[in-house]
């Protein structure tokens, strides 16, 4: 899976909202808990529970993953623990004070039976929707301005 985005916000806003790990679930659609629930340190866990759905197929996800920082450039992860069989990439964030460009690299593959044509449409599909959600979090912020 792979998808570029741009937005009209500062890179530091964008790699910001990107690892806002804690509080992803409140602007990404089908998440419904992010959590960091390892102890402090390298590499950061992090548990993502959600679900995923297309016409009236929906799946549920429970993913742990590693995920290992290089602000405000990097986000990269790897699964752990859960109910994928695989999920690895990354967040690249490039830009400058006004604008960023994030490119998202990632292969998932679920641990449970996904019908053939139905389980590329909603992964597709799902992270579409998550990074919607995303850019407008990021559009959101930029318009806000910095925290008082």
């Amino acid at each position: 899976m792979r998808s570029t985005i741009e937005a009209a916000a500062p890179r530091k806003i964008c790699y910001e909202v990107l690892a806002d790990f804690d509080r992803l679930a409140e602007f990404i659609p089908g998440m419904q808990s992010s959590d960091i629930v390892g102890p402090p340190g390298e590499p950061l866990l992090l548990r993502q529970v959600g679900h995923a759905k297309v016409g009236f197929v929906e799946y549920g996800f429970d993913v742990t993953l590693a995920v290992t920082e290089d602000p405000p450039r990097r986000i990269s992860f790897s699964r752990v623990a859960g109910n994928l069989e695989q999920m690895r990439g990354s967040w690249q964030v490039e830009g400058d004070s006004f604008r960023c460009r994030i490119d998202y690299r990632a292969d998932i593959e679920p641990a449970f039976w996904v019908p053939p044509l139905i389980g590329p449409l909603l992964m597709r599909r799902q992270v579409e929707q998550q990074i919607d959600g995303l850019v407008a979090e990021i559009e959101r912020r930029a318009l806000a301005g910095p925290a008082r």
